[in-house]
């Protein structure tokens, strides 16, 4: 093939090559772009919401635009086809660990606003889980009753397992002369929150009048029978978590201090819990007003 025959052909391979090059779309406008971009990217993540964020959601969609996480606020109390006026507040909040997951323990206390000696206060107990931007219920307990003179006591988080959380409610009543303490443990159980057992915590007659000062009393036989009857006993409750890795750990109570008649006590109860009943059999001997 001749000079002449091969660069003939180059010209007509570029002509065609321009031609196909003309049948192309033209390129699509600013606006396709801008639509793409207005979707979110797939490796995008969502919009952070804090755990304090979440939990003052909660708190307003249960009690009122006036609920916060810091201090107390005005509310109402239904029992019994009755309302009362009652403060309520936060009393224990805590995330804790759960398998895979994780979920947020909250406990809110009411003190009644008028209330007698003999009137409880009451505590609503929550295991809520992050759900969307929020938190879900995952188990709850309400209108439980503690305390005296209208205040509900004190609650904590506690761990009773490798990852198994409840809470401890600590209350009272004194009177007469005496300290009576009782806690009381509210546990995760199959059909949710549930109380599990009370027992004591502390229990004293120091205050009797006629005791306060047994050196001072003129009294000989007196002094001698405040010292008799006197006593003052401590029941400190705790887990035994040696096996780190056990689902629930065993409950134990420390039982020490004085009992009547200057005595000396010290010994400690270990219990399991009942995975039937879903509580523990306290003995009464651990649920006593005075002496054994």
């Amino acid at each position: 093939m001749s000079a002449v025959s091969l660069k003939r052909l180059a010209v007509l391979a570029f002509a065609g090559t321009a031609l196909l090059a003309g049948c192309k779309p033209a390129a699509e406008p600013a606006s396709a772009p801008q639509a793409d971009a207005a979707k979110p990217a797939a490796s995008e993540p969502a919009a952070h919401v804090s755990r304090t964020a979440r939990l003052q959601a909660f708190l307003t969609g249960r009690y009122g635009k006036d609920a916060k996480l810091s201090g107390q606020w005005r509310g109402s109390w239904t029992q019994d086809d009755e309302t009362r006026a009652i403060d309520w507040q936060v009393c224990a909040e805590q995330p804790v660990v759960t398998g895979d997951s994780w979920q947020q323990l909250l406990a809110v206390c009411g003190a009644l606003v008028d209330g007698a000696h003999i009137d409880p206060g009451t505590i609503e107990f929550f295991v809520l889980q992050p759900k969307g931007d929020g938190f879900g219920v995952t188990s709850e307990l309400t209108g439980e009753r503690f305390g005296s003179g209208g205040q509900p006591g004190t609650a904590s988080i506690i761990r009773a397992g490798s990852d198994f959380y409840g809470f401890r409610v600590e209350d009272g009543w004194f009177g007469q002369g005496f300290s009576l303490l009782s806690q009381t443990l509210v546990l995760p159980g199959p059909k949710g929150l549930t109380s599990t057992g009370n027992v004591r915590s502390h229990i004293d007659n120091d205050a009797q009048y006629e005791c306060e000062n047994v050196e001072a009393a003129a009294d000989p036989d007196t002094a001698e029978d405040c010292r008799t009857r006197r006593f003052s006993i401590d029941f400190a409750l705790r887990f035994d978590d040696s096996d780190r890795s056990a689902r629930i750990w065993p409950l134990l109570i420390e039982e020490s201090g004085n009992t009547c008649g200057g005595k000396r006590v010290r010994q400690e109860h270990r219990f399991t819990l009942d995975p039937k009943s879903w509580t523990y059999s306290f003995p009464e001997s651990l649920q006593r007003e005075g002496c054994e």
